[in-house]
């Protein structure tokens, strides 16, 4: 017991810092528009916590277009490594067009 109450101030730090990082799109979600570049979507929101890129296997489609997911976890990364066509509903995602702006947008299945 006494060596996991060395990790506790860590462990608080990274919650803190997770939420911080949470609160910046969750608070800056309703400013989020259609056209946006890719720059302007970093700049309100952060860097996102995954990235998935239009990629075919063999022909066939696995992911259509670009995406860029905020708020994910290990279980959405998980998700997304499995079936990367479709985002987690958990998470919050912004999809770009072929030109690199923002085609459409999702809240998290949660917020909403």
């Amino acid at each position: 017991m006494p060596h996991l109450l060395r990790f506790l101030p860590s462990l608080a730090l990274a919650v803190t810092l997770l939420c911080a990082c949470e609160s910046q799109y969750q608070d800056n979600w309703d400013r989020l528009k259609v056209g946006m570049t890719k720059t302007q979507v970093a700049d309100l929101l952060g860097e996102p916590s995954s990235r998935y890129e239009p990629r075919a296997d063999n022909g066939k489609v696995v992911i259509a277009e670009e995406r860029w997911q905020y708020g994910d976890n290990l279980s959405t990364l998980a998700t997304g490594a499995v079936f990367p066509s479709e985002a987690h509903p958990r998470a919050w995602v912004v999809y770009f067009d072929e030109k690199g702006n923002v085609r459409s947008f999702r809240a998290a299945d949660w917020a909403r």
